[in-house]
């Protein structure tokens, strides 16, 4: 099949862009020709274009920065549809419904139709209506994006020849909104059990200059101004009673903040929290390695409920097990799989959870290996990818 998928945020740089490029280079492995339209980091004209493990990236201009970087220029929209004029696909993957990924992607189809090519429409946030939005600072700045985000988030939906979902959540907000004429598919995150693999935890710490005698908590990726709240305050709480914990927070930003991770946890005043900044992918494993265990402390409320943290396919490849919050549909997978435990959304809950993995060592090891399974079979891209196959047969049929 000839694929096109198109993404909202810089390539890179953003949870979206690897759910869609993981996909694609999956897809490209199994014969497939695709091609993925995302952000130029810094580009204002003209195209780039790189070939990464199969798929064919095209960075596109865009002229707005920061927050507006994240597919809502005219300009880059405009460039899109140009770059997508005569051209044909089969299928037509639009993560998520942002102007410069739908509107482009409704002109791709439009396009497409002598060969018959489909839409299909993935969403894995809940943005608008009390979601992501919500939960970000500037009141007055949500008054006025709120409503278009909500849009734009909802209104294209039932245009979809097949929506894939992220979500339970998010599946059901779907078929309200009337989404029933196409195929459905709930779509996690997957596991790169390739590029991250289990490595010696003291190796590692050596060559990050971490102590061996350290207990170290993991966290990965962005967080939330009052999750990153409710991460050092557990720490906090676990640390009196095991004080040789350390955090190590791997290429962690503070989402929809302009403040740096290490400004809003006061690093300076907390000697015990090792702060990486942005590393490449390729790193990931490495950094992970080093670690005892790791922590996802997401707050109850819609966005978590409906949106698949990615954060954890990443702590299961590296097979050590989880202290996670119970919210949305992760908590399934603790239920089925030991792979680590879960608590309640406040600080005292995930301490506890924290320090009683840290106070058995068996357990978290039996908890660890059972993780990387998770993330080898039901969790792994190829797995997935598979099925993802099969539903695009599905809706191109």
């Amino acid at each position: 099949m000839r694929i096109l998928m198109l993404n909202h945020n810089i390539a890179r740089r953003g949870g979206t862009f690897y759910r869609a490029y993981h996909a694609g280079r999956y897809l490209a492995r199994r014969g497939h020709t695709v091609t993925l339209l995302t952000i130029s980091a810094k580009r204002r004209q003209g195209f780039d274009r790189e070939i990464s493990e199969g798929v064919e990236i095209i960075h596109t201009p865009d002229l707005l920065n920061g927050i507006g970087r994240t597919g809502w220029d005219p300009w880059d929209t405009f460039n899109r549809v140009i770059y997508l004029h005569g051209r044909q696909w089969d299928i037509i993957h639009a993560w998520d419904c942002r102007p410069a990924v739908i509107l482009p992607a409704l002109y791709a189809r439009t396009q497409s139709r002598q060969s018959g090519g489909r839409l299909v429409i993935d969403w894995c946030d809940w943005w608008g209506r009390g979601g992501t939005q919500a939960e970000r600072p500037g009141k007055v700045a949500k008054m006025l994006y709120g409503p278009l985000e909500t849009f734009f988030e909802e209104a294209f939906r039932i245009q979809a020849d097949g929506t894939t979902v992220a979500s339970a959540a998010l599946r059901d907000r779907a078929i309200r909104l009337g989404v029933t004429a196409g195929p459905l598919m709930i779509l996690p995150g997957g596991s790169d059990t390739e590029t991250i693999q289990i490595l010696d935890k003291d190796t590692a710490r050596e060559k990050l200059g971490i102590s061996t005698d350290s207990m170290v908590i993991g966290y990965m990726g962005a967080i939330t101004l009052k999750e990153t709240r409710l991460l050092i305050e557990s720490i906090e709480e676990a640390r009196k009673h095991i004080p040789k914990l350390i955090l190590f927070a791997v290429g962690t930003t503070v989402a929809g903040s302009a403040l740096s991770f290490s400004d809003v946890a006061d690093i300076a005043t907390r000697p015990w929290i090792r702060e990486t900044g942005r590393i490449a992918f390729s790193e990931v494993g490495r950094h992970l390695s080093a670690c005892d265990l790791f922590v996802l402390p997401l707050i109850k409320n819609i966005s978590n409920t409906a949106r698949w943290p990615s954060k954890i396919n990443d702590y299961l490849a590296v097979g050590r097990p989880v202290v996670a919050t119970r919210v949305g549909d992760i908590q399934t997978y603790f239920q089925q799989h030991a792979i680590g435990l879960t608590t309640d959304d406040n600080a005292l809950a995930l301490s506890r959870g924290i320090i009683s993995l840290v106070q058995q060592p068996a357990l978290a090891n039996h908890l660890g290996h059972h993780a990387r399974q998770l993330a080898e079979k039901e969790l792994n891209w190829t797995t997935l990818i598979s099925q993802l196959e099969s539903f695009y047969e599905q809706v191109y049929a």
